[in-house]
């Protein structure tokens, strides 16, 4: 089943006033959509407008009271069914007929689906998307569906309706060919024109409108094996502008959704922006306290992190954009994921629709300085069992055979290394996998400061270049412990900062170094960043490895004077 299979198809649809909306929810017996005495009602099924909860009765008949205007009517399947032509109908005059057939569908556990989150796409991401679908159609696992939560185009905000409908119809197309059914969650980039100055709220196609008319509601449920997946609204429109905050009407409906089903039944959240760190989380996890909430999942960080939230787990889950919207650091597989739920609970894989074996390095952190014997510890999603042998290498150093073993959905390869004999500075954390065709390899900078300085013989001077971010005071750069410039106090936001380093400074690997100054008003120290931080040597940039678009580092301790680092390996080119 299709994306476009889930729009709404007129013959179900009677155009109405809103108002009053009734309709049957049944397993249709001949397939034709129509309800007809022949068909089996389907009694207790849950129809919505996002606002109102109503139940069906003994004859698969409801009726739900709802606002004048365009509507969103949508139904959560009962289990062991599923919808034939949709889970949604807009309706727009009336009174107003909106019909739900379903069929019957085994669903057994345990079950596998793809969440897929921020895929911001726009028309000249054709190829990279079609990746990203071919990846999930070929999963070797069975996919009982595939929900994207939020962020789905590059942003509507700052756009008129028909470049809106553009975006929407672009993402809509590049879906379509998802064999597994989708879901859609709404995003902050999904609330048209709101950024224009022209923007009225009350104007067709505007704020969350053209989302409900093209993709469906703002707040919804269906059941998959028992197992209610329920999408939620993580922004609202406040005063013409966009807020990270949870609409109170999102709170309310869910507190008359939880009312409907059973107190023991399970529940997954879907929503855009993390829960856990929304205003709303304490209203939302009173309303879900006697619930069984075992997984949440959401995105709009655009990195990986996990977190406890209404009495379960909360996956912030990367984002599918990477490689076009820009990624903000790291390189661990983080474009889609995969969730297996069984009668126990859950497990969980990142995948990337780039890489035949999608590598995750548990250990040690990409961050971290090493300068002692460890073990390495990387995850690989790998769900056809393909990979025979993994090896394990850091820098110069030989490889090493890699133990394989499993966790969760992942497989797993771990190795000790000693990066004793590496000189300090830069090195690839090298984690080669054979399977089918050529050995996969993934590449990684891990930093080794083992104490053993490598010597360097500068043949110039380089220019250090960095940008300043919400300066306040003259903070000082240091260069390898020593001083080396101020920055302005009265640096403006973005500011790019340059300044010569004399050859006799420089070493093989350069530590870079803001220190906070106290503010001018006397009241504590500076809480100030930098980033896109580079030295240029002998025509060539270098960057600390770590960061997309060079290093970066921040002073947040403002009772004190207190610093921020970054490294610059000039012996270090990643491959």
């Amino acid at each position: 089943m299709r994306h476009l299979r889930f729009l709404p198809l007129l013959l179900l649809t009677v155009p109405c006033l809103a108002g009053t909306v009734t309709g049957h929810v049944f397993l249709d017996t001949n397939g034709d959509g129509q309800w007809q005495a022949a068909d089996q009602p389907c009694a207790g099924a849950l129809v919505t407008d996002g606002l109102t909860v109503v139940a069906t009765a003994a004859d698969g008949a409801y009726v739900l009271d709802s606002p004048d205007g365009y509507q969103v009517i949508s139904v959560e399947n009962p289990p062991q069914t599923w919808p034939t032509h949709g889970f949604w109908r807009g309706v727009t005059v009336g009174p107003a007929t909106a019909d739900f057939p379903l069929r019957a569908q085994e669903q057994s556990l345990p079950f596998y689906f793809v969440q897929g989150t921020d895929l911001h796409t726009r028309p000249d991401v054709d190829a990279q998307m079609a990746h990203y679908v071919t990846a999930i159609n070929s999963l070797p696992v069975p996919l009982a569906f595939v929900v994207h939560t939020g962020d789905l185009v590059v942003d509507t905000c700052a756009r008129d309706v028909p470049a809106a409908r553009a975006l929407f119809d672009t993402y809509i197309r590049q879906v379509a060919a998802l064999k597994a059914p989708l879901f859609n969650v709404p995003g902050n980039h999904e609330h048209v024109s709101w950024r224009l100055d022209s923007f009225d709220p009350e104007a067709p196609g505007v704020g969350k409108s053209m989302y409900r008319e093209l993709l469906g509601p703002m707040v919804y449920s269906f059941n998959y094996a028992g197992v209610h997946f329920v999408a939620l609204d993580g922004t609202d429109l406040v005063n013409g502008k966009l807020a990270y905050s949870m609409p109170a009407s999102c709170v309310e409906w869910l507190r008359r959704y939880v009312a409907h089903i059973p107190v023991t039944d399970r529940m997954v959240i879907l929503i855009h922006e993390p829960l856990h760190a929304l205003p709303q989380r304490a209203a939302v996890e009173e309303v879900l306290a006697d619930r069984t909430v075992m997984l949440t999942l959401s995105g709009h960080w655009h990195s990986l992190a996990r977190a406890p939230v209404a009495g379960g787990v909360e996956i912030v889950a990367g984002q599918t954009s990477y490689a076009w919207h820009g990624n903000p650091g790291g390189f661990d597989a983080m474009a889609y994921n995969v969730v297996r739920i069984t009668a126990d609970g859950f497990e969980s894989a990142m995948g990337d629709w780039a890489e035949r074996y999608p590598v995750t390095v548990a250990e040690p952190a990409l961050r971290a300085l090493l300068d002692k014997p460890l073990t390495v510890r990387a995850h690989f999603l790998d769900l056809g069992s393909e990979v025979r042998s993994a090896s394990i290498a850091l820098g110069s150093m030989p490889a090493v055979p890699a133990a394989l073993g499993a966790d969760g959905l992942y497989r797993t390869a771990t190795a000790t290394l000693d990066p004793a004999q590496l000189p300090d500075g830069f090195h690839d954390l090298t984690i080669t996998l054979v399977g089918t065709g050529e050995p996969f390899v993934e590449r990684q900078p891990r930093l080794v400061m083992s104490g053993n300085e490598e010597a360097f013989n500068a043949v110039g001077p380089a220019v250090l270049s960095l940008r300043l971010q919400k300066v306040n005071a003259a903070n000082q750069i240091l260069l390898n412990g020593q001083p080396l410039a101020t920055m302005p106090a009265n640096a403006a936001n973005n500011q790019v900062l340059q300044m010569t380093v004399p050859p006799e400074r420089l070493r093989r690997l350069n530590v870079i170094e803001v220190e906070s100054a106290e503010l001018v008003d006397g009241v504590g120290y500076d809480d100030f960043s930098v980033d896109q931080v580079s030295l240029t040597y002998g025509g060539k940039v270098y960057r600390d490895p770590r960061f997309v678009g060079g290093g970066s580092a921040s002073v947040t301790n403002i009772t004190r004077a207190s610093r921020g680092v970054c490294y610059v390996d000039l012996g270090y080119q990643s491959r």
